[in-house]
């Protein structure tokens, strides 16, 4: 089976990035309906999706536009997923390591599970986009 969909976000400076966030996360749920992956993988790659798309849009663009790329497709039995992003540069991969949530926001569990559950993860700033790829089997 061959699946490849692509989804795409824009949050205007100072708008609600909500809206957004909840339409990636239905993108990801219908493109994974068709892929007939355990309900664990299903579950496992939605929350992933919500994290990243929630961090790019939140985070990378507090005072500007930030417009926002993602692209699933599967591949054996695994999910491979592009996110790539107009926000300021972060790159995940090397962000410091989890050691407890942040004490007035609870930040950063979203990172350590995306870490967690993620395999061949590839961050690359390209221009002034971030690029991250992703599988989750």
């Amino acid at each position: 089976m061959d699946l490849r969909r692509r989804f795409s976000a824009f949050v205007a400076a100072g708008h609600d990035p909500r809206p957004s966030i909840l339409e990636a996360i239905e993108f990801a749920r219908d493109f994974l309906n068709q892929t007939g992956l355990g309900e664990r993988t299903v579950i496992k790659v939605s929350i992933i999706v919500e994290e990243l798309v929630s961090n790019a849009l939140r985070h990378g663009g507090e005072d500007c536009d930030v417009s926002l790329w993602m692209s699933m497709s599967l591949n054996s039995d695994a999910v491979l997923i592009e996110v790539e992003d107009d926000g300021a540069s972060f790159n995940l991969v090397k962000a410091p390591a989890f050691t407890s949530p942040h004490p007035q926001t609870g930040g950063g569990i979203g990172i350590a599970i995306v870490r967690a559950w993620a395999q061949d993860m590839v961050y690359a700033r390209r221009g002034n986009h971030n690029v991250l790829s992703l599988k989750i089997g």
